[in-house]
């Protein structure tokens, strides 16, 4: 991306998710099918969250962190109308037609979005914005350091989330809650979509390490208020609320975050460091969890969790305690 530039990726990707959906919805065995599926996640990864970051950077990095915020909270409903959707055209149709269904809306509908996108802005590659460049108030030479604490942190954070996400019926179950598991567990989305409504006006007044320390602030204390709470269903209805203002903010950090400490040059592949990192640690993240909750009991390993959430805010804290400080203020 920093190199094609994002719009250009973001296109050849949109071609090979929607020649992947095909594929699945024809998959003649399970070695095809897996192959579509493989084709799907690679093409994913050039046109979700920190994809469409990269464009926005490199399109207007002036406006970017605006638009970020923008970006997250439309993309916030996607889960919210596409699951009821599916469940719905599977009540209908076959899979196989779902899968079609998807490859031409890919087609006939985001493929022209994304080359509309393109084409209303100039992307410059090798020529910089100075004056935006400049906005980027903390921006510096890249350090390791800084980093090295981002991915820390974000991968803990992330870790959690995939952690509650993969493991949330037998969480909520296994305090006694039972058949409202799941009624609970549906408010995760919206509060997602909430939370971002007033992102706006936070990122425009608040740094974008401040706002990682409140989403991982959040996270933190969503586990032992659930645990403090018995098994109640106000409990566990604030446990979700909170767990879902944190990954709604957690989104919006990741995309300003990087920007705000290193600037827009070299953003793609620093971002992408740091997914990479991030994703590797969600995929263990539940069979972790549940190997702790079986050994353990679900006290331990909610406390497990904790402990991941404190380590993400003391790695924010002190990416925030390195930042130079150029106008006689805390960085925090």
């Amino acid at each position: 991306m920093d190199t094609h530039g994002a719009g250009t990726t973001m296109k050849v990707a949109s071609v090979v998710g929607a020649a992947s959906l095909g594929l699945a919805a024809i998959a003649w065995n399970v070695a095809v099918f897996a192959i579509a599926l493989f084709g799907m996640q690679v093409a994913s990864a050039f046109l979700f969250y920190e994809a469409a970051f990269v464009f926005l950077v490199q399109r207007d990095v002036g406006q970017a962190k605006r638009q970020i915020t923008t970006l997250t909270l439309i993309v916030g409903f996607s889960s919210t109308l596409f699951w009821p959707l599916t469940d719905w055209l599977l009540a209908l149709i076959s899979w196989r037609g779902v899968f079609a269904i998807y490859m031409v809306a890919d087609i006939l509908v985001a493929l022209p979005l994304i080359v509309w996108a393109v084409g209303t802005g100039s992307v410059h590659l090798t020529s910089r914005n100075d004056d935006h460049q400049r906005q980027v108030s903390s921006a510096h030479p890249p350090k390791m350091i800084d980093v090295a604490l981002i991915a820390i942190g974000f991968s803990l954070t992330t870790f959690i989330l995939s952690a509650y996400l993969g493991q949330m019926i037998p969480i909520l179950s296994s305090l006694g809650l039972g058949a409202t598991a799941p009624w609970i567990s549906a408010l995760f989305g919206p509060s997602q979509v909430l939370i971002r409504f007033f992102a706006a006006s936070l990122t425009s007044t608040m740094p974008p390490v401040k706002l990682t320390l409140l989403s991982s602030i959040l996270l933190s204390v969503a586990g032992p208020i659930l645990e403090l709470s018995s098994g109640t269903v106000f409990g566990a209805v604030i446990f979700m609320v909170l767990l879902g203002f944190s990954s709604g903010l957690n989104s919006i950090c990741r995309g300003t975050l990087p920007l705000s400490v290193f600037g827009s040059h070299g953003y793609g592949r620093r971002v992408a460091l740091i997914t990479g990192v991030r994703l590797l640690t969600a995929s263990v993240a539940p069979l972790v969890y549940s190997v702790i909750q079986q050994q353990s009991g679900a006290t331990i390993a909610l406390a497990a969790l904790t402990a991941c959430g404190l380590g993400s805010i003391l790695a924010f804290v002190l990416l925030a305690a390195l930042q130079p400080v150029s106008d006689g203020r805390l960085p925090l």
